[in-house]
């Protein structure tokens, strides 16, 4: 049995920043994703934590990862 590797919003983005110091993504866009529920999150009292293996899966398969807004009448 694995434990997972859970991290707070900031220690993740580190991981991430860690992996790929030339990311293009910034922690104000991780932590937007994780308010959309694009990056799945567990609640432990006020704290949000991110499960880093699923995270860098869902990074490596992007067919499914939500589809980008691509102009239109988006839904509400």
């Amino acid at each position: 049995m694995s434990i997972p590797r859970m991290r707070t919003v900031p220690e993740a983005f580190r991981e991430l920043k860690a992996a790929d110091p030339n990311t293009a993504y910034t922690l104000r866009a991780f932590r937007a994703a994780v308010n959309r529920g694009e990056i799945p999150v567990v609640l432990v009292g006020n704290k949000r934590l991110v499960n880093l293996d699923q995270f860098f899966a869902l990074l490596n398969a992007p067919e499914s990862c939500p589809k980008a807004y691509e102009g239109g009448v988006r839904p509400l």
